[in-house]
């Protein structure tokens, strides 16, 4: 295990960059230091994790410990449970009660993005209005993503949300398995129809381009993409503001997007050519690999993924995560 460590020529042609600016403004010369959230969407929102023990509980003080690490690490909002959550293992009331621990954890002091999604408007209305009553800055939502879904189907869908919640809900837009690609036209056009649903998490390749049809269109108010971060810098320059990658290493993203947010691009890509060798081996192992860092970090104590017994990194998988990571050491702040 790794010892604890101790520990902003562009602008965004988008409504994005004043969201950008209001975020800054808020906070102090630190990127890790925070003031409470308000205003607009922008910045790094981290994915969180979640903890299992090996019996495949969920261990809710790690979870809780994970809120802590990302609050410390700077992340402007967390986000639970998506994708890297592994939200379709969870049961109903373990989605009910992350949703309050992590909400209680924060405590104002970030925006918190609480998944809801589920095969079925009826689910995804009972975790939404949970979020709403329980303090959520927003949901977030992909689409149906089970059985023959259409457009139709996907903007009855997001439109039954709205109609439900008042806060803002982001369509995350992550093609299949998890429900039809859908094409920018028309989530420009549910935006329209209705503005809470003017928030877009981008995952549909060409993401950048993606997002700068988005932001042209002057009808979505936030932009965000996943996939860890890999192109960071190349979609805020086409209007994103900000993203959404897992956790393991939010402290080292959110200072890439301080300082491109400042226009010192140089200064952010020697930090991002740093971090990119480990967002490779993300896409390489997955979770494995997402929460293996977490343990070394000392957050998790353990990187169970629920009904999956092994498949952690092999010795040498270890040797290669070691080597990446002395090279990014000094930029560890947490």
């Amino acid at each position: 295990m790794h010892p604890s460590l101790t520990r902003r020529d562009f602008f965004l042609r988008s409504a994005a960059g004043v969201g950008i600016l209001a975020a800054l403004a808020a906070k102090s010369h630190l990127p890790w230091a925070w003031a409470a959230p308000a205003g607009r969407f922008s910045g790094i929102f981290a994915i969180l994790q979640t903890p299992f023990n090996p019996s495949d509980q969920l261990d809710w003080d790690d979870l809780g410990r994970e809120v802590d690490f990302c609050v410390r690490a700077g992340a402007h909002g967390l986000v639970w449970p998506q994708l890297a959550g592994e939200f379709y293992l969870l049961s109903e009331e373990e989605r009910l009660h992350g949703a309050e621990v992590i909400l209680r954890t924060v405590a104002g002091r970030r925006h918190v993005v609480i998944g809801v999604q589920a095969p079925s408007s009826g689910l995804a209305l009972k975790f939404a209005q949970h979020a709403e009553k329980q303090g959520a800055t927003a949901v977030i939502a992909l689409p149906p993503f089970l059985g023959s879904v259409n457009l139709e189907t996907v903007a009855t869908y997001y439109r039954t949300l709205a109609q439900a919640i008042t806060i803002p809900i982001f369509v995350q837009n992550s093609g299949a398995p998890w429900g039809p690609a859908l094409p920018t036209e028309f989530v420009i056009q549910m935006a329209r129809q209705n503005p809470q649903l003017a928030y877009v998490k981008e995952e549909v390749a060409p993401v950048a381009r993606r997002i700068g049809e988005y932001a042209q269109s002057g009808a979505i108010k936030a932009i965000f993409s996943g996939n860890a971060g890999r192109n960071l810098l190349d979609e805020l320059a086409h209007g994103a503001a900000g993203t959404m990658p897992a956790c393991e290493f939010i402290d080292v993203s959110v200072q890439v997007y301080e300082l491109a947010a400042q226009g010192k691009t140089q200064e952010a890509r020697t930090i991002f050519e740093k971090l990119l060798p480990m967002i490779n081996l993300e896409e390489i192992y997955g979770l494995h690999f997402t929460k293996d860092v977490l343990v070394q970090r000392g957050v998790f104590k353990t990187a169970k993924l629920r009904g999956v017994a092994g498949g952690g990194l092999d010795d040498q998988d270890q040797k290669e995560l070691d080597a990446w990571w002395k090279e990014l050491a000094p930029y560890l702040r947490v």
